[in-house]
């Protein structure tokens, strides 16, 4: 249980069910869509999970469940992995990593900070798998993400 000691709700409880609403204490810190040309641009997601204090907590996955009346999306969280320790000059990235050179917007993973165009992962790498929406560990050193910085420069 690895989230027990930082939030009083048990955040794997979510694998399996509807959100949002969350359970006490935790709430969505950003995420991204996984387009793999389907009908539905946002089928899948990868999100950060955060306690009340703000402290990121987990990488979810989840697979789209309608909308709420104001257009909001509901997901089915599909599996869930301690966030990784970040070290300073790194960030986790998402929806513009590679792997083997090939883009795939179901890869987040953490890269260093540089002014490079492509940024290498390091230490930590996961896919969200299009079929079982189960977070797939990956192998870093196979993985690279997009310097979108580079275009805010």
């Amino acid at each position: 249980m690895f989230f027990a000691m930082t939030c009083a709700a048990h955040a794997e409880d979510l694998v399996g069910k509807r959100v949002p609403p969350f359970p006490d204490g935790l709430q969505q810190g950003g995420g991204s869509c996984i387009s793999a040309g389907t009908q539905d641009p946002c089928r899948r997601r990868v999100s950060v999970l955060i306690n009340a204090a703000g402290k990121q907590i987990g990488v979810y996955a989840s697979i789209s469940d309608g909308h709420d009346e104001k257009g909001r999306p509901y997901g089915i969280v599909t599996d869930l992995v301690p966030y990784p320790k970040i070290r300073k000059g790194y960030h986790l990235d998402w929806g513009s990593c590679r792997y083997d050179r090939v883009e795939d917007g179901a890869v987040v993973a953490v890269v260093r900070d540089s002014k490079r165009r492509w940024l290498p992962a390091v230490e930590w790498a996961y896919r969200v798998d299009s079929a079982s929406g189960k977070l797939v560990n990956l192998d870093p050193a196979r993985v690279d993400c997009f310097n979108t910085a580079l275009e805010a420069d």
